[in-house]
């Protein structure tokens, strides 16, 4: 469960390397699946909730994204 003022690391992306370590601290919630997020910089971001890790489900730590590169 996602809760306000708790921090979180995002998901990975597979085939993609993540070396961002940095954790993202909910600071308020847009709708029933989006988060508004901010980092020790205090710049803020919006997520769906299903892109950071769920203590509670600390092994999907990968995301079902999928993103394509395409060589032109």
């Amino acid at each position: 469960m996602i809760e306000l003022g708790k921090k979180y690391k995002l998901k990975k992306i597979r085939g993609f390397e993540n070396s961002d370590n940095e954790y993202y601290k909910v600071i308020g919630f847009y709708n029933f699946d989006t988060v508004i997020c901010e980092n020790a910089y205090k710049e803020r971001f919006v997520f769906l909730k299903e892109f950071l890790i769920d203590p509670q489900k600390r092994d999907d730590i990968y995301s079902d994204l999928i993103l394509e590169r395409s060589e032109e």
